[in-house]
């Protein structure tokens, strides 16, 4: 029955009352779980997906992530399991509206608004980094808002392939590649740095009500996102505060160690560029390799580790009407149908279990628990703070200045420093002298040296009245550690680089612009199939190109 709309039929002790979503993984429904008396939004997943034991295996334990994470700002999962050899997701049902349809509906947000909703998410992804989860696909599709903004973070990974988010599928996600990092393209890990990116790009069209990177086909998309600059957003929309431009900047940076390292760090920022120019912190980069599974919590250089908690949230209060907004969709770019049961007194998204205690958001900030009464059976569980006004964080208590920093030493310690200057550079200078040395030994051996230069100069000097000096360069033949494809390229000796592979680069990286200029590109191998991406500089008058699995070419 994959594919069909199952409303009105039984699945389980489930009775599937109205399909309110439907994507490439299954279909969402509203549903009554006959066993425990309560309404929820229940996801099945495709039958194919239960009959592959790797990703069922990945399914419940991310399942289990999830249902254990207890983070206000992400959809509850109340039980997963499989039923009749098919694959689902019990979750809790809440009123809400998604983010995409508030854009489309209303343009762009203010910045006070767009802040405070990328805050709340921020706080949903640090939750689910710090257990090693990464979502995988932030959109504003998967951002559910309340009518007072209280934001949701709905549809993890763990309802995805595992590289159904890779070029794989891409055809059919256009709107998804939008929000994808450069790294997604190519044959790496995908880490949380991959939602920092896909925040900072929410940010962006909560700003300005576009996309960085607006594309209409797969091949621009990856082009734009690989090699395309992300523009000022100031520019962009008239009103953006010009301090949110480095936010953008850093958030949207190529290499992963230049981003934010948490999504509390983008969210430190964002809420200091409201306060105007040059309150933004620089950020913190995160480390080589990081991912989810190396995830830490760090602070933002300049910024109070204590102190009220900077979103302001509070979570008492009753809950949401259980009223489905027409047009609303927590689940995908579908609209919801509408229909009998769709009126006042029907279930939004949520009702079920209370949100578990509190939840710890950075080193000194936490949630209050729900104190909220759910519509059906009177059992509480916690959507956000209610009321007809917009969600609105507390005052932040960032600084823009250096904290805490101890008053300088005495004398003594300055009488101590001057010949510890002393000695480091009497080190230095000989350390200098030792180097030129070696240069100049270097530069009497024989050519075998990776990197040094072949091309032959030769200048002649012709005296005038005013001396000129003419330099005739020879074109550069193929470096000594070379193994030469043709006469035009080869690849590095002892290097596992094919040359169909450095035919390949040679024709991107010219196809991009000038010989002899830095560039990166990507480019394919016919050994494997797969795109990479490779540096390319000038080195010793060739342009040598470095990158994928430690292939290195060589252009001349």
């Amino acid at each position: 029955m994959t594919g069909q709309n199952r409303a009105g039929s039984m699945f389980g002790h489930y009775r599937l009352d109205e399909l309110i979503g439907r994507g490439g993984m299954g279909e969402v429904y509203r549903a009554y779980d006959t066993a425990k008396d309560r309404f929820v939004a229940l996801k099945i997943l495709s039958q194919g997906q239960a009959a592959d034991p790797t990703y069922q295996q990945r399914f419940r334990r991310e399942s289990q992530v999830v249902a254990r994470l207890g983070e206000p700002h992400i959809i509850p999962i109340h039980d997963w399991g499989e039923i009749d050899g098919v694959l689902y997701l019990d979750m809790r049902l809440v009123d809400g509206k998604d983010l995409r349809a508030v854009l489309r509906d209303g343009g762009a947000l203010s910045p006070e608004r767009a802040v405070a909703i990328v805050e709340q998410v921020a706080a949903a992804l640090d939750a689910a980094h710090r257990d090693g989860l990464v979502h995988r696909d932030v959109k504003p599709e998967n951002i559910l808002l309340s009518d007072n903004d209280f934001a949701h973070l709905v549809d993890f990974g763990i309802a995805h392939a595992g590289d159904d988010t890779r070029l794989t599928q891409a055809g059919s996600a256009i709107g998804s590649l939008a929000y994808m990092a450069p790294e997604m393209f190519e044959n790496t890990p995908i880490t949380a740095a991959c939602d920092i990116y896909a925040l900072t790009c929410v940010l962006f069209e909560c700003l300005t009500g576009r996309v960085p990177h607006p594309a209409s086909t797969v091949s621009s998309a990856i082009r734009a996102a690989l090699f395309d600059a992300p523009p000022r957003v100031s520019t962009v929309k008239a009103g953006v505060p010009a301090s949110f431009d480095t936010v953008i900047e850093t958030g949207l940076a190529t290499a992963p160690a230049r981003r934010y390292a948490t999504g509390r760090d983008l969210a430190h920022a964002c809420r200091a560029a409201l306060a105007g120019p040059g309150q933004v912190p620089p950020p913190v980069a995160a480390p080589p390799g990081y991912g989810a599974e190396q995830y830490q919590q760090t602070q933002i250089r300049g910024a109070a580790l204590s102190g009220p908690d900077h979103s302001g949230l509070d979570h008492s209060g009753p809950g949401y009407s259980a009223t489905i907004p027409p047009g609303s969709n927590p689940f995908g770019a579908q609209k919801y149908p509408t229909g009998p049961g769709a009126g006042p007194g029907t279930a939004g998204f949520g009702s079920g279990a209370p949100a578990s205690g509190t939840t710890p958001y950075g080193p000194s900030q936490q949630f209050a628990a729900s104190q909220g009464t759910g519509p059906y059976g009177g059992a509480p569980y916690g959507t956000g703070p209610q009321g007809t006004g917009p969600y609105v964080p507390a005052a932040s208590p960032y600084r823009t200045g250096p904290q805490g920093y101890r008053p300088s030493g005495g004398g003594r310690d300055r009488n101590m420093l001057i010949p510890i200057i002393g000695i480091i550079a009497v080190a230095l200078v000989g350390l200098l002298a030792v180097g030129g040395f070696l240069l100049l030994s270097k530069g009497s051996g024989d050519g075998s040296q990776e990197g040094k230069s072949t091309a032959l100069v030769t200048t002649t000097v012709t005296p005038t009245q005013d001396t000129q000096v003419q330099t005739t360069t020879t074109d550069p033949g193929p470096p000594p550690n070379t193994s030469q494809c043709n006469s035009d390229v080869g690849v590095g000796t002892g290097t596992p680089t094919s040359c169909g592979f450095a035919v390949n680069v040679r024709a991107a990286y010219l196809a991009a612009g000038p010989k002899g200029q830095a560039r990166v590109i990507v480019a394919s191998s016919p050994i494997t199939g797969d795109t990479y991406r490779m540096s390319c500089a000038p080195e010793g008058g060739i342009v040598v190109c470095r990158g994928g699995n430690n292939a290195v070419v060589h252009i001349y």
